[in-house]
C-alpha cells in the first residue's frame, strides 16, 4: 500500500530517495537545474534507525520549500513481518529484501500514477561510490527494470567533493555513514555497526529470537553469533575479536558452581 496517494498532476521527474548523502545532493542538483514537476518518493521499510524519521521529515520539508512534491510508500509487508514470513534473513549475496521492500512497492506505485510511462526516474548513483558502480551510465532509455521508463543518473560522474558541495549548498552536513533507512542493513560494515544505538540493537535481538536465526552470518564476523556478539566484533580492532570471549565471562561455562 502507499500513503497519501491521491489524484495528482502527471509526474515528469521522480527521484527515488533514501534521504542519505547522495539523495540530498540529487535533490539539490535537480533544483539547480531548474527541473519542474518533481516528486521525491521515499519507501518506508519499517526498519529505519530510531532517529531516521526525523531526518526524513526535515528533508521532506526542505524539498517542499524548493517547490517539489514528496511521497512516502509503505510496502504491504514491512521488514520484521517479512523476515518472520521468510523464516530467515537476506544475505549479502541474496538481497531479496531490497526488491520486496523498496523496488517492487516503488514500481507498483509508479504504475498507479504513471500509467503512460511518461515519468523519468532519477537515481542518485555515482560511479565513484564503488567498483560495482563504476560503469553506471548517465541515462537509460525505456529501462526494462523500471517498467519501461527512462532512467537518469545525474550524479553519475560526480566526485565525493562535488557531491559534498551540493550538500553544503543544500544546508546539510555530510553524514559519516550511508542512509539509515534500514538499520542495520545486511550489508552493514564495521563502522555502520559501531553507530547502532541500543534501541536498534535491541530490535534486532528481538527479531532474531522471533525468527530463530541470526541476522549476520558468523563466518563473515569472525564467528560472532547473534547481534550482541556482532556488535562486540565491530567494536574490536581488526583481528582482535575472539568469539570465545563471549562465553568466558559468564557462569554458563560449566566451570563454576559445581
Amino acid at each position: 500500500m502507499t500513503t497519501g496517494l491521491k489524484a495528482m498532476a502527471k509526474i515528469k521527474y521522480c527521484i527515488s530517495s533514501s534521504y542519505g548523502n547522495d539523495s540530498i545532493a540529487l535533490i539539490q542538483l535537480a533544483y539547480e537545474m531548474g527541473l519542474e514537476n518533481v516528486t521525491i518518493a521515499y519507501c518506508d521499510t519499517g526498519w529505519a534507525a530510531h532517529d531516521w524519521p526525523e531526518r526524513v521529515e526535515r528533508a521532506e520539508k526542505w524539498a517542499k520549500s524548493l517547490g517539489f512534491s514528496t511521497h512516502r510508500i509503505v510496502p504491504n509487508v514491512q521488514f520484521e513481518e517479512l523476515m518472520q514470513f521468510k523464516k530467515g534473513f537476506p544475505s549479502q549475496r541474496y538481497q531479496w529484501c531490497s526488491a520486496l521492500l523498496k523496488i517492487v512497492p516503488f514500481l507498483d506505485w509508479l504504475d498507479e500514477v504513471d500509467k503512460d510511462l511518461e515519468t523519468t526516474i532519477l537515481l542518485g548513483v555515482r560511479r565513484a561510490e564503488s567498483q560495482e558502480r563504476r560503469d553506471t551510465p548517465e541515462q537509460i532509455e525505456k529501462s526494462e527494470r523500471h517498467g519501461g521508463r527512462d532512467v537518469w543518473f545525474p550524479l553519475a560522474t560526480f566526485t565525493d567533493d562535488q557531491r559534498n558541495d551540493l550538500l553544503a549548498r543544500a544546508g546539510f552536513d555530510v553524514l559519516p555513514h550511508r542512509s539509515m533507512e534500514c538499520a542495520p542493513c545486511v550489508n552493514a560494515n564495521r563502522n555502520d555497526l559501531r553507530l547502532l544505538k541500543e534501541i536498534d540493537i535491541a530490535k534486532v535481538e528481538e527479531l532474531e529470537r522471533a525468527v530463530g536465526k541470526t541476522m549476520f552470518r558468523p563466518k563473515r564476523h569472525a564467528g560472532a553469533t547473534g547481534i550482541r556478539e556482532v556488535i562486540q566484533w565491530a567494536r574490536a580492532e581488526r583481528g582482535q575479536y575472539d568469539a570465545r570471549q563471549s562465553s568466558l565471562f559468564n557462569c554458563d561455562s560449566g566451570m563454576c558452581g559445581s
